[in-house]
């Protein structure tokens, strides 16, 4: 019996180190040299309609993860992620770049034992978030499409990732988009997990209807 409580302290206590050195190196390498944007995650996105999805999402090149996201700390941002009902765990940190609202953001990422995510799970903050992630390619541009289930159900979004911020802002967004919503802080998935669906999301949908 003490060799197992043992065993669960030392899972906890490798998983809090590598925590606080992630953090510690997200929260303050940058502030001792310029990075440039090779070093940041770089991505717009953009509030959708599944209906209006231009894409065969079950083609045999389109890429489909169902992922369970649940946030062990808001700010700074820590999450676990259940990809494919355990096929694999993730443990990712975030932080945005104040300057770009939500376009720049660094992160880190660790693959983690299912024991370990299932330990992490318990510090559990808001609602775990359920969505399935359509990865594809067009334009030699990776697009990503998150269709939302359970509290979320409705929403969906689509996302892609540029080299620079130059590439990403001067990107035309396609015409089927309902609104780029990349600064907009409610959409993003770890309010989505604390307050669930933003109230303009009705708005907006409402807008794109009457568009047509």
């Amino acid at each position: 019996m003490r060799k197992k409580d043992s065993s669960k302290f030392e899972i906890i206590s490798i998983l809090e180190l590598v925590v606080i050195v992630s953090l510690l190196i997200v929260m303050f390498v940058p502030r001792l040299f310029e990075k440039s944007d090779s070093d940041f995650e770089i991505e717009r996105k953009w509030l959708i309609r599944q209906e209006d999805i231009p894409y065969d999402l079950s083609a045999d090149e389109v890429s489909a993860y169902d992922i369970a996201q649940t946030y062990i700390n808001f700010s700074p941002e820590i999450r676990v992620r259940n990809i494919n009902n355990g096929s694999y765990y993730v443990l990712t940190i975030k932080t945005d770049d104040p300057a770009f609202k939500g376009l720049k953001r660094t992160e880190q990422e660790y693959l983690i034992t299912k024991e370990e995510y299932l330990e992490l799970l318990a510090k559990k903050e808001g609602y775990t978030i359920h969505k399935t992630r359509y990865s594809l390619v067009d334009d030699g541009k990776t697009i990503e499409i998150d269709i939302f289930h359970d509290q979320l159900d409705g929403l969906a979004y689509m996302e892609i990732e540029f080299p620079s911020t130059d590439a990403a802002n001067s990107f035309s967004e396609p015409n089927w988009i309902i609104k780029d919503i990349t600064t907009d802080l409610s959409y993003k998935n770890k309010n989505l997990a604390k307050y669930g669906i933003p109230e303009s999301f009705n708005q907006y949908i409402k807008e794109r209807s009457g568009n047509e």
